[in-house]
């Protein structure tokens, strides 16, 4: 029981968040100025039903309607996910209404995410400079704002767009996109790679080839000639089939999932670390992708080409910190944000009682990682985490515990962040979040591991919110590591 419970709280980040890769397709990046042609009109409306495989074995569906209106488009998305986890079978459900301008610049949208007992919605409406927007989850809503120094464009009109202006083959198309599930911009490129014929439905199908890049990310796509997706493939097995509403709808609940996620994005190893809880120190080659895409050197971590050496934090070597801590460098750190809502009565209400008054840095983190750690059950969750949610279900995996033990520091006054990467447990390397707080100097906490600090086998690739964690999506089935030392 004690290796499944452990076993358990490693989940993937990446399938945490696949879903809104596959039906959003974005990841964030500072949009440049972009100028794009007027896009071809849509007169009529446009239906699509695809199935959703994981190499190979039929995991959900998803459905797409584009009808033209007076005013632009109304663009319709849905989707179904049931994933394998540790073989807990997790149903998770979106649904997108957006509205776009004829020119298809986006307007506003109202996106909604159900994953067992948790419920997550966004909405926003572009403005002159600006596009505002509402988060509400575990029952509080949240107002933000984002500049804009141009229109957002959806991504449900790029095939289209492509497809019916006879671009030059091989040569890139910039778009600045919005992605509703992370409340993010970025800029997907697509580039038109040629025709060809592909079996869709038992026949052969003519498509034009299309490739969609961000971050180091590529997403395959092959359309009709009216921007129709007829297949999809993403890095890491899933894949898009197009199929009748009834043939896509067709789901065997019942029938248990043969492939279990968790596993099959394990990062495998040659050589066994013993006892990694153990160890000070840790040295691997890292291989397979482009080391220039992630922040590896710095704090606790040192890179030397592609080889990576973790030294573990020494607590006994930290100066004392009385709380709150307020150096102005530190400010964004203590904020609070629609994830992390650490300005809420409820966060700050808790987060007084577990410290009970302590005022020192490193014993309030002590308390706070300890309630997290006994006051969540440890569940397999795809959800989009957020504090406010955690604290209301107090179940989660590694996401969870982490969003709400970060909220709980910055209500105390100790300045926390969210790191991703991979952690080592029996015998391979998965995906996994856990916090980082400053006490002089940025010291990792495992919250679901009760680990603090974390073991050198927590190798950081990537902090922040949502937005900046989905790029670990390009590690994911390209990551290779070699176990040089331990000690």
């Amino acid at each position: 029981m004690i290796v499944k419970r452990f076993f358990s709280v490693a989940i993937v980040l990446f399938w945490c968040l696949m879903n809104v890769l596959l039906l959003r397709r974005q990841l964030w990046a500072p949009p440049p100025p972009v100028l794009l042609p007027a896009a071809a009109a849509i007169t009529e409306p446009m239906e699509e039903w695809w199935g959703i495989y994981y190499r190979g074995e039929k995991v959900g569906y998803a459905a797409q309607k584009i009808t033209p209106e007076p005013e632009g488009y109304l663009v319709q998305e849905s989707s179904i996910l049931r994933l394998n986890l540790l073989g807990t079978i997790q149903t998770v459900k979106t649904q997108l209404r957006m509205a776009a301008s004829p020119s298809w610049s986006l307007s506003h949208f109202d996106f909604d995410l159900q994953s067992s007992e948790v419920s997550f919605r966004a909405r926003g409406e572009a403005l002159p400079g600006k596009l505002q927007l509402q988060v509400e989850s575990g029952g509080h809503r949240t107002d933000k704002e984002l500049p804009l120094n141009q229109p957002l464009y959806l991504l449900a009109a790029l095939k289209p767009y492509v497809a019916t202006q006879n671009l030059e083959p091989g040569k890139e198309q910039l778009f600045p996109t919005f992605d509703p599930a992370t409340l993010s911009q970025q800029i997907t490129t697509v580039t038109v790679e040629g025709r060809e014929q592909i079996k869709i439905g038992g026949k052969m199908e003519p498509a034009l080839r299309l490739r969609q890049r961000f971050k180091g990310i590529s997403v395959i796509s092959w359309v009709d000639r009216n921007g129709r997706t007829l297949k999809e493939e993403t890095p890491a097995g899933l894949s898009l089939v197009r199929q009748r509403e009834e043939e896509a709808k067709l789901l065997a609940d019942a029938r248990p999932l043969s492939l279990d996620l968790i596993a099959e994005t394990a990062v495998q190893v040659e050589t066994p670390i013993v006892n990694p809880t153990e160890k000070a120190l840790l040295k691997i080659e890292l291989s397979g992708f482009n080391l220039a895409h992630f922040p590896l050197n710095g704090g606790r971590q040192r890179l030397n080409k592609n080889v990576l050496e973790i030294k573990r934090e020494d607590l006994s070597q930290l100066r004392p910190y009385r709380l709150p801590i307020r150096e102005p460098f530190l400010a964004s750190y203590l904020q609070s944000t629609p994830f992390l809502q650490s300005d809420h009565p409820r966060i700050r209400a808790l987060a007084e009682r577990v410290l009970g008054g302590e005022t020192d840095g490193l014993t309030a983190a002590r308390r706070i990682r300890k309630w997290v750690y006994d006051g969540l059950a440890k569940v397999p969750t795809v959800s989009i985490p957020n504090a406010l949610e955690v604290l209301q279900t107090k179940k989660g995996d590694c996401n969870e515990h982490t969003v709400l033990f970060n909220a709980m520091a910055r209500a105390a006054g100790i300045p926390a962040k969210t790191v991703v990467g991979v952690v080592y447990l029996r015998g391979a390397f998965y995906y996994h979040a856990w916090s980082e707080i400053w006490l002089g100097q940025w010291v990792s906490v495992d919250s679901v591991l009760d680990q603090f600090p974390a073991d050198v086998t927590h190798i950081k690739f990537l902090e922040g919110e949502i937005d900046r964690q989905i790029d670990i999506l390009e590690l994911i089935g390209k990551l290779k590591i070699k176990v040089l030392e331990t000690s």
